[in-house]
């Protein structure tokens, strides 16, 4: 693979004799690798990865525990999961945007808040006493 914004680079690698297949995307040491060099089918994946680590432990994060202690397990299994290797990524608007949807999705599904409530992102983030913080992480571990 060769990496690049437009994408069109193909090049013949042989090792032993035989052509090296080229690919549009792999995954190497967890993190998924594009041509393009843009993250965000990375960031997809993480975020859906991080969902589905909330949702098996569901009952954890919504029953009847210390809400620091929830924030606390949130960290350590789901965000762990979101942001695994950001230094990598580089991120688009549209990125940031999902990020912190995935963040407010995270609260909302622990404080039992449907969308459909009309409640603001204001408002749980007050319930949680939280700021957004998700992009001020990966932020912080960039540099």
């Amino acid at each position: 693979m060769c990496i690049s914004r437009k994408g069109n680079n193909k090049l013949k690698i042989y090792v032993d004799g035989q052509q090296v297949e080229q690919v549009n995307q792999f995954r190497y040491l967890g993190s998924l690798i594009s041509e393009d060099g843009y993250c965000t089918k990375e960031i997809q994946s993480r975020i859906e990865m991080a969902k589905k680590v909330f949702m098996e432990r569901k009952k954890l994060f919504t029953g009847k525990m210390n809400l620091e202690l929830k924030k606390r397990i949130m960290k350590c299994l789901v965000w762990s999961v979101a942001l695994y290797a950001p230094e990598m990524w580089t991120l688009t608007q549209t990125d940031r945007r999902r990020l912190e949807a995935f963040e407010m999705w995270i609260w909302r599904r622990m404080e039992k808040i449907s969308w459909r409530d009309k409640i603001t992102n204001e408002e749980i983030l007050r319930r949680v006493n939280k700021d957004r913080q998700i992009l001020n992480s990966i932020w912080q571990r960039e540099h």
